[in-house]
């Protein structure tokens, strides 16, 4: 069966990823560098509040107790994390775009992986936790249902919702591969089967998986352009 035909409704469906940018490269490092910044700060705030210190002579001394080594990455902390990306791209994307098309796609773009990001993570964290008491592999079949179920629902949402703000449809059918850039919901998931250090240690990418998102919008340009 042909997967694009199963929402009639054209979806945009991923941390979605921007081919050809046609900003130079001197553009996409200011969208790069600010996406990297948001994503900094994300992980400094979460890490204060974590109670870890964030002076550097301290950070550096024990990287292996740092708050990025030792996080266990949830809702809370993905959607922070993936906020900070969103932002920061979305600041990049200002600096160096005055054009108004452009500017209001970013901003389009920036509500749509928002979303894209907060609600698979917190339906795979929902699902996980109401299974939990028939079992390990119930929990974990929870988490890998939420990523399926929480990509269609954020979505329809983001979509619906980007449409009624800013008076356009722009949108495209589901594909398989679309799947394949829930990297951080995987992950997550999966550390519901399993807590051994290997798992552990592919979470540490989390942020940088996340910084997609933050360069999409940075580059993203207005199709009327």
């Amino acid at each position: 069966m042909n997967i694009d035909s199963v929402n009639s409704y054209n979806t945009q469906f991923e941390h979605v990823h921007t081919k050809g940018s046609t900003y130079p490269k001197e553009k996409r490092a200011v969208v790069a560098g600010m996406t990297a910044l948001g994503t900094a700060v994300s992980c400094a705030v979460l890490a204060k509040r974590a109670g870890y210190s964030l002076n550097p002579a301290k950070m550096f001394k024990n990287i292996r107790h740092s708050y990025l080594a030792k996080v266990k990455y949830h809702d809370k902390q993905v959607i922070a994390i993936g906020a900070g990306s969103s932002l920061g791209g979305l600041a990049g994307g200002y600096m160096i775009d005055t054009n108004k098309e452009n500017r209001k796609a970013k901003r389009r773009e920036t509500l749509m992986q928002i979303g894209n990001i907060s609600i698979p993570i917190l339906t795979v964290d929902f699902l996980a936790n109401k299974l939990e008491r028939f079992g390990k592999f119930a929990k974990a079949g929870g988490a890998v249902a939420g990523i399926f179920a929480g990509i269609y629902v954020a979505n329809f949402i983001t979509n619906k919702l980007c449409d009624f703000i800013f008076r356009n449809k722009e949108g495209r059918g589901i594909k398989a591969t679309d799947f394949s850039a829930h990297l951080d919901d995987a992950i997550v998931a999966t550390s519901y089967i399993s807590s051994s250090p290997f798992v552990h240690g592919i979470a540490r990418v989390i942020p940088l998986a996340l910084m997609v998102a933050g360069n999409e919008i940075g580059n993203k340009k207005s199709k009327h352009n």
